[in-house]
């Protein structure tokens, strides 16, 4: 599979399905080149393979030409250009198959284990890309995310350097009198370990990002439609579900045990459809996501991530009480009377600018005086506008989120029904009574 076992289950998988094939010559080879023999199955890995191989190399290239965002394009580039290599495994073991040349295997299998092993910390550093304020990835003990695929690569060349028979018994799980045997069993096995326990690791850290930056721009923007990255979410469901797989097949290997239905998990079409769909919806939206804290001013991203080392927060700030009381006062008359929250791209340092005070100070305001988000603050004021608005008005409850400051339907509806607990609709249908009732008593007088 793509993210979670495009090279390492495969090569493992592999290795338990192949029969046993002697040394043959080389014009052996050549004849049964020119005699296809295409199973539907062997049909359907090729085909899915090389658009696998095609569609990443592609968007590999496209990824490190880009001259802004490298530190979110770059790792994304890298995972691309190793699912591709690791897809490009299973292109050639279809063909293998196919010609009856399974001898040949010891020469690609091998190289699909590192490759599948830096796919997952490839993803988390894109993630960690997007979700950054600074312009280039710090990352602490590189090491130590690089050691599995280095350990990987290792055990790659102890394959090469095997006896060709040493390396077919090897693959139907014989034992043979090898003084390398050992090792590359045990580091097949250490392998798969460290394979499933970095996707648990490297989910609960993305999941901790993501969750750590909607939070950061609710703090910082009115209106977040154009940086939230909710398909992600979709990303992290796919990873789950390929683990959830793998766990069934790796069950049912040394068990026989299934937890989930034999037919579902034994079916490549299900396998091969998700794992491509999900590299797809990875493309799509990858190749045009750009970082949401990435425009932040210079100077103002690196004060903000300064603040944000305090521990506890505006720990260090020496804004007093009366001094926020008084923040908090010009924050509303600046609402109330310049309606800054009209302004779809609204920003932080837009109302630090125009009140004349540091976003940190502001931010501190909102968020201890005020007792909101800066996301939650406009929106507040946005939706009280339209609620008057949709009330005693006949325009459209569209052009009404429009001329508020929202940029979407979709948003407006959603923070309507989050303050006042009802949709626009019901609001104005509700007062359409008491407005006819108005006018009625009116006309009488």
């Amino acid at each position: 599979m793509s993210i979670t076992n495009g090279g390492l289950y495969q090569h493992t998988s592999m290795m338990r399905q192949s029969r046993e094939v002697e040394r043959l010559p080389i014009s052996y080879i050549i004849a049964r080149l020119n005699e296809p023999n295409m199973k539907s199955a062997e049909l359907l890995h090729l085909s899915f393979g090389s658009f696998m191989v095609g569609l990443s190399l592609f968007c590999a290239s496209l990824l490190f030409v880009q001259k802004e965002y490298r530190q979110a394009y770059w790792p994304l580039g890298l995972f691309f250009l190793s699912q591709g290599i690791s897809s490009l495994t299973l292109v050639l073991d279809a063909v293998a198959n196919v010609y009856d040349i399974r001898q040949v295997s010891r020469y690609y299998l091998p190289l699909s284990m590192p490759f599948a092993l830096l796919q997952v910390p490839l993803f988390w550093m894109y993630v960690r890309g997007l979700t950054t304020e600074a312009s280039h990835l710090d990352i602490k003990y590189k090491e130590w995310h690089a050691a599995p695929a280095l350990s990987a690569f290792v055990l790659m060349f102890l394959f090469l350097m095997l006896p060709n028979d040493v390396y077919q018994s090897f693959e139907r799980s014989e034992t043979v009198d090898h003084p390398l045997m050992p090792v590359g069993i045990f580091g097949v096995w250490a392998l798969t370990v460290m394979f499933y326990t970095q996707i648990f690791i490297y989910l609960f850290l993305i999941v901790r990002l993501l969750t750590s930056y909607t939070t950061r721009l609710k703090d910082l923007f009115a209106s977040t439609e154009e940086r939230e990255l909710h398909w992600l979410w979709w990303i992290i469901v796919a990873m789950v579900a390929f683990l959830i797989f793998d766990i069934d097949d790796s069950l049912a290997v040394l068990s026989g045990i299934h937890i989930l239905p034999a037919s579902l998990v034994e079916t490549p079409v299900i396998d091969l459809t998700l794992s491509t769909g999900t590299i797809w919806l990875l493309a799509l939206w990858g190749l045009r996501q750009k970082p949401g804290l990435a425009c932040l001013p210079a100077s103002a991203a690196a004060k903000e991530v300064k603040a944000a080392e305090a521990v506890p927060k505006y720990v260090r700030s020496a804004l007093s009480d009366e001094q926020a009381q008084r923040l908090a006062l010009k924050i509303n008359l600046a609402m109330e009377n310049d309606r800054l929250y009209r302004n779809p791209s609204l920003s932080l340092w837009d109302l630090s600018k125009h009140i004349g005070v540091t976003s940190n100070y502001l931010s501190q305001t909102l968020n201890e005086t005020i007792g909101s988000t800066f996301f939650d603050y406009v929106n507040r004021w946005r939706v009280e506008e339209a609620a008057s608005r949709v009330q005693d008005s006949k325009d459209t409850i569209l052009e009404i989120a429009y001329d508020v400051g929202f940029n979407s339907k979709s948003s407006f509806y959603s923070a309507f029904k989050k303050h006042l607990g009802v949709t626009p609709s019901s609001l104005r249908r509700s007062a359409a009574p008491e407005s006819s009732e108005s006018h009625q008593h009116v006309a009488t007088l």
